[in-house]
């Protein structure tokens, strides 16, 4: 993943193939923080980012730059 893609949790990504609503995210740094976590997140509806694991992220349909 790199700063800039649009992300949501992959396990929303049935959700998304049934027409449901998902979260999706910006992916504003990468790096390792705290946690084991490599990637800060902006969630959209958030006002702060937040550390995420890229093994639980995925692609948002049509979320690469």
């Amino acid at each position: 993943m790199q700063v800039g893609d649009l992300v949501t949790y992959s396990f929303q990504l049935p959700r998304w193939r049934k027409g449901e609503s998902i979260h999706v995210g910006l992916v504003i740094e990468t790096g390792k923080y705290a946690g084991n976590c490599d990637c800060k997140v902006l969630w959209a509806g958030h006002a702060n980012p937040t550390t995420e694991s890229w093994v639980h992220l995925s692609l948002a349909p049509g979320g690469t730059k």
